[in-house]
């Protein structure tokens, strides 16, 4: 029989490592956008999208909640809950995100793929300025657990449309209609 404590153990040590390395990958494509940026300062085009900087644009409630699994320097790590249905409006980081799920299913979408669900201990990651979305699925809540990398900054863009949402397009339609409108909340 498995001691209890050495499966915590091996619990958070596993946890940790996935952590450690989604948060290398991030670091080292922001690494990356950033002598993009310096190259973009001499001259050629900078990668970004056509979002605005702003307080989180979202359909549904989200509530902040600490995860004591995971402690980061001496403090619980900042989940977020979102409940059934919830989602952001589509956006993009300046550095890049990583997402675990801790609880529940989660929806992702990345601009032109359909829409992934992902379960317990599963991931995503967005490098630096891609366009993307995410939230809870259709009938259940979802405990993100997440990190933005430097260069900080979220840009907001359209709101998600039904279609997306539920895994019927690929967010190019609502894109286009963004750019010409300039119409963020539609649904």
């Amino acid at each position: 029989m498995t001691n209890p404590s050495r499966r915590s153990l091996g619990k958070q040590l596993y946890w940790f490592s996935f952590v450690f390395l989604g948060i290398s990958y991030l670091i080292l494509a922001s690494a990356s956008a950033g002598q993009s940026q310096g190259a973009a300062q001499a001259g050629q085009a900078q990668e970004s999208c056509p979002g605005e900087a702003m307080e989180v644009q979202m359909t549904g409630e989200r509530e902040q909640r600490p995860v004591p699994e995971v402690v980061i320097n001496g403090a619980p790590w900042g989940g977020t809950y979102w409940p059934a249905g919830a989602r952001s409006y589509w956006h993009c980081h300046a550095g890049g995100q990583l997402l675990v799920i801790w609880e529940g299913e989660g929806l992702v979408q990345r601009r032109g793929e359909r829409v992934r669900k992902l379960g317990v201990g599963q991931s995503d990651l967005a490098p630096p300025w891609e366009e993307h979305w995410h939230g809870a699925g259709t009938e259940t809540g979802v405990l993100f657990v997440g990190a933005v990398l430097e260069p900080g900054g979220t840009y907001w863009m359209e709101e998600v449309d039904p279609a997306d949402y539920l895994g019927n397009d690929i967010g190019i339609n609502s894109r286009e209609e963004f750019l010409e409108s300039g119409i963020r909340d539609k649904y």
